[in-house]
């Protein structure tokens, strides 16, 4: 199969506005996209929390080849506990054989547009330290600080280890210093 760009339709929905059938639809590509988290996406189509709006992109036979989610959270950052609102990014994805087409990027450059319209302040994510160069390329940029999110067993606790923070400017171009909490559950 040879994936172009521009075989692909994008579409922005708000969450409320997902039906079952295509709730079912994204629950199948996150599944594809992330198998070891194959038994709780099977059961629902987002992270541990509920997104704002979604970004698909769907190849001419109108199947969910890309997906992601925003979420829309105020934290809490640096020791002045600065409120920041952002978008921030879940289940990113899009189908292997879809891969390397700069299906990413474009999906990646209509969210942020979109957060950017919703006058968000920032994005910001977690990955893992393999798509670093990935997202960089977007214009994201690493962020090195503790993150703290909240936690059934421990009330706050840091995000994963193997998770790495990143930032998007938006409407602040340089995100405020020191530890931060994603005043929730992370995304």
């Amino acid at each position: 199969m040879s994936a172009k760009l521009n075989d692909i339709g994008f579409s922005i929905i708000n969450e409320e506005d997902i039906s079952p059938n295509l709730d079912k639809s994204i629950r199948d590509i996150l599944v594809e996209c992330f198998p070891a988290d194959r038994e709780y996406y099977q059961q629902q189509s987002w992270w541990h929390c509920v997104p704002g709006f979604r970004v698909i992109g769907r190849n001419v036979e109108s199947l969910i080849v890309a997906h992601t989610a925003m979420v829309d959270r105020s934290v809490i950052a640096g020791p002045d506990r600065t409120k920041v609102r952002v978008a921030g990014v879940q289940s990113f994805c899009v189908l292997p054989e879809y891969r390397g087409t700069c299906l990413s990027d474009k999906m990646m450059s209509i969210a942020i547009e979109e957060a950017n319209k919703r006058h968000f302040d920032a994005g910001l994510l977690f990955c893992v330290t393999g798509l670093e160069k990935v997202y960089q390329r977007m214009g994201w940029y690493k962020l090195d600080t503790k993150v703290y999110m909240d936690d059934d067993k421990e009330g706050k606790a840091l995000i994963p280890a193997k998770n790495i923070t990143m930032f998007y400017p938006l409407r602040i171009k340089i995100f405020p210093s020191g530890d931060i909490d994603v005043a929730g559950t992370d995304w």
